[in-house]
């Protein structure tokens, strides 16, 4: 007989192997130049709402899933126009569409729904690079009927450095922390300089970043230009008529003993009707 122990162990195990499984990733992109010459890197969060732009402003994306008019176009064009070596993106229909996103940026990707059951196996998060992605791994971070989401992580070689991607989405609704908590316990597992690439879902002035402060710092506020100064005022919630300025929820937070931040800001505003978020994006560089 197996006893309660064993019993639980092999439980989480299992649960690890289906949740990783999952996880899909494909490089397409040669090596070239720009993957092996040290030099700042522009890195982009981008919360994509599957392609709905900002149709049906303010429906669930749920209900958004199915329709007729979702187009990654724009969404290839607002990345294409700060050409990023890394992106992470949130709200991401499945695998093919992210597959759609990376071959035409001509950028190597991988994927994680955020579940392997029916709250949230149809969408995820996902990441784009110029770099080969290594190992990936994910964790969940929340359960539960709208609430379920999972953390993809990456491992990518940066001019001969291993560095660790993460992109997330947390869930919208849950006030008690236990998802930055989670994400902490994962970052603080790995030595390796993390990039975390996110849509929070809280406001700048939340007391939840001080979970996250301990070894990551926002890049919008380190860095000291018009651009990060203007992304700071404007936020990356734009509002059904572009009226919600300074609500922030999108973020890139960069292991502070590893990155110097150069710069911060926004993507042209020509192309903030691609989502109901704005792309947001910093150039970075490896101490």
């Amino acid at each position: 007989m197996m006893n309660n122990k064993t019993r639980n162990l092999l439980l989480t195990f299992l649960v690890l192997f289906l949740v990783s499984s999952c996880v899909s990733v494909k490089n397409i992109r040669t090596l070239d130049a720009t993957t092996n010459t040290p030099r700042p890197l522009t890195v982009m969060a981008y919360n994509i709402r599957v392609g709905a732009g900002r149709a049906d402003y303010g429906r669930n994306p749920y209900q958004l899933k199915d329709v007729p008019y979702l187009d990654t176009k724009p969404i290839i064009e607002a990345i294409r126009s700060k050409d990023p070596d890394i992106v992470g993106l949130q709200e991401v229909l499945g695998f093919d569409q992210l597959a759609e996103i990376g071959e035409a940026l001509n950028m190597n990707y991988a994927y994680e729904p955020h579940s392997v059951d029916s709250y949230g196996s149809w969408w995820g998060v996902g990441i784009l690079s110029k770099f080969p992605i290594d190992e990936v791994h994910a964790t969940e971070i929340s359960a539960g009927r709208g609430n379920t989401k999972s953390i993809l992580i990456a491992d990518v070689n940066l001019f001969g450095k291993k560095v660790v991607l993460i992109s997330a989405h947390k869930d919208a609704h849950l006030r008690d922390g236990k998802s930055f908590y989670k994400m902490r316990q994962r970052i603080n597992s790995t030595s390796e300089p993390v990039i975390l690439i996110a849509d929070l879902n809280i406001w700048p002035g939340d007391g939840r970043h001080t979970i996250l402060a301990e070894r990551l710092v926002d890049t919008a506020i380190l860095a000291e230009t018009q651009n990060a100064a203007f992304a700071r005022k404007r936020g990356t919630f734009p509002g059904k008529h572009n009226q919600s300025w300074g609500k922030r929820l999108d973020y890139i937070l960069v292991d502070k003993q590893y990155f110097d931040v150069l710069d911060a800001g926004l993507i042209d505003e020509k192309h903030w009707s691609a989502s109901d978020h704005l792309g947001y994006y910093t150039r970075i560089k490896l101490k």
